[in-house]
């Protein structure tokens, strides 16, 4: 609230309700799920909520602040500050550094800095390394002794416009971070670490000139760029079957870009650390609802339906519109007509999507799967080729 004079700009919130939001964001909705049990954070910004960042980031501006006005009272001024996240690069007189550590670390009990001193006229800082020589600064790129230098392999499943692209700005990273003194030092670290992963010497070359005509030529725009709307997909990549020229001659489109996923991830490896979400709780689903029929009478079709609701909100209003007899679904037409009923209670969550187009596909695609046995209504299936549904995962949430 003390930065509201600067931060009222940005929305048409008033104070007392933007208030509001931000103690339920951040303080009433601070919970968690672990082992059946849910807790609440009793301090602080969990990780992985997307305000912890942004709330991180005006913290530390807030410490920073308060700082500089303290130490200004005490007549004690910093020549130039920075910040990244929360690593601080500042020039200050030598004299003054720990009483500026002090003054920091006294701004809040729970938020304490350490402090690396420049050592023989250099100090790292992120990605860089800072020289001081004859009242002048320069810069050199900066890799810390422990840095693995793993970069994407030559040799990988991966196609070579991924590869490509990550090398040049690897390199276009570091010709830009370093004066022209580190130029040549830093050409021999690029290539040795490049053969590391594999790269043959001439591709290297030819890399690393690329790389530095991006450079000479990075503030050049092409005529195209700001007028052609361009639709970007992801597809799965298969050398020779859907690679970026293979897909354009089979789909000639100039408007079209494609990005290359990998078909197994660190994702589908490691084991599932958080708890389980109950089925009726999970959102943007494509769910199957099997009809028991009647007393005496076996049905055994079966309704693919899909929504963005949570999947108890959808199966309450199912129920409602059977028991109120309406026909406003197929499913709810079926039960009416026939007399039959339902098994709500065991409903299956076939997959799981939450880009609407990609999960209306899929509902279309687990009907043409099921049939004849659904009971869905035609208009359903529109334009949806039943070639694809054999090759959909048969994958269903238990």
């Amino acid at each position: 609230m003390k930065k509201w004079s600067s931060l009222k700009t940005f929305t048409n919130i008033n104070k007392i309700n933007f208030l509001t939001l931000l103690e339920f964001c951040l303080r009433e909705n601070n919970y968690f799920l672990y082992n059946e049990t849910y807790y609440q954070q009793t301090y602080g910004m969990p990780m992985g909520n997307p305000l912890s960042p942004t709330i991180a980031d005006i913290v530390l501006d807030k410490i920073i602040d308060d700082s500089i006005a303290e130490l200004k009272s005490s007549d004690i001024y910093i020549k130039y500050i920075t910040k990244y996240v929360d690593d601080i690069f500042a020039v200050v007189k030598v004299k003054d550094v720990d009483e500026i550590l002090r003054t920091f670390n006294r701004q809040h009990t729970k938020i304490q800095f350490t402090i690396e001193k420049e050592m023989g006229s250099k100090l790292a800082f992120l990605d860089i390394e800072i020289y001081k020589s004859n009242n002048k600064l320069t810069t050199n790129w900066y890799t810390k002794s422990i840095a693995s230098s793993r970069l994407i392999n030559y040799h990988s499943n991966h196609p070579w416009t991924q590869k490509k692209n990550t090398i040049i700005n690897f390199i276009s990273k570091i010709y830009t971070l370093s004066d022209q003194e580190f130029i040549n030092h830093n050409r021999e670290k690029v290539i040795h670490i490049l053969r590391k992963n594999c790269y043959p010497v001439n591709t290297i070359e030819n890399l690393i000139q690329t790389a530095i005509n991006k450079n000479k030529h990075k503030n050049l725009n092409t005529a195209n760029s700001e007028n052609t709307k361009k639709t970007y997909t992801s597809v799965t990549y298969i050398p020779h079957l859907t690679d970026n020229k293979t897909l354009h001659k089979i789909i000639p489109s100039s408007n079209t870009s494609y990005a290359h996923k990998p078909n197994h991830t660190l994702k589908s490896i490691y084991t599932k650390t958080k708890d389980k979400i109950e089925k009726e709780q999970l959102h943007n689903v494509v769910y199957e609802i099997r009809c028991h029929g009647k007393e005496g009478e076996k049905c055994n079709k079966v309704y693919i339906g899909t929504t963005k609701r949570s999947l108890g909100t959808r199966i309450k209003e199912h129920k409602l519109d059977a028991k109120n007899n309406k026909s406003n679904t197929a499913l709810a037409q079926h039960l009416t007509e026939k007399k039959h009923t339902a098994d709500f209670d065991n409903a299956t969550i076939l997959d799981v999507e939450s880009r609407t187009r990609r999960r209306m596909t899929l509902e279309g695609l687990r009907i043409q799967q099921k049939l004849p046995t659904t009971i869905n209504f035609k208009e359903d299936v529109d334009n949806i080729n039943c070639a694809y549904a054999t090759s959909i995962t048969k994958n269903v949430w238990r």
